[in-house]
């Protein structure tokens, strides 16, 4: 379980004026209950963001809905260095490495879709498997 409180902060004196731009500043605090054990585990994170918006024209609620979503966007990019090794993939010759990427976006999805989250077994299980990769693509 997790709660979120964000807060947002227009007072700037004291901040390096070398940020073009800044309008406010966020903080997120999180607290976090864990309870994958019989005792429960909590944490409480705090986290700092610089922002161009006024607060005038962004809610506390946007702010944190979009700090939130932009860190689903950073899993699937880990998901894409990590698993797949994109950040080494040395193709560089006309548009293959654009090719490759959207090849990955259509694995990773292909995957989801079939409910998995382990994309290293995922790929482990339909590299010597064509029927298995078959199901998938006709699911």
């Amino acid at each position: 379980m997790e709660i979120r409180k964000c807060e947002i902060f227009d007072n700037l004196e004291g901040i390096d004026t070398g940020w073009i731009g800044l309008k406010s500043l966020v903080k997120i605090t999180r607290e976090i209950t864990s309870r994958k054990t019989e005792s429960c585990k909590e944490t409480k994170e705090t986290a700092y963001f610089i922002s161009s918006l006024n607060p005038n024209q962004v809610s506390a609620k946007e702010f944190n809905e979009g700090i939130r979503n932009h860190w689903s966007v950073e899993v699937f990019h880990y998901t894409k260095d990590v698993t797949f090794k994109e950040d080494s993939c040395k193709c560089n010759s006309n548009h293959s490495a654009q090719n490759l990427s959207v090849m990955r976006n259509i694995v990773i999805n292909l995957f989801r879709q079939n409910g998995y989250t382990n994309f290293a077994q995922a790929i482990r299980l339909v590299a010597n498997s064509i029927p298995i990769l078959w199901r998938m693509l006709s699911a």
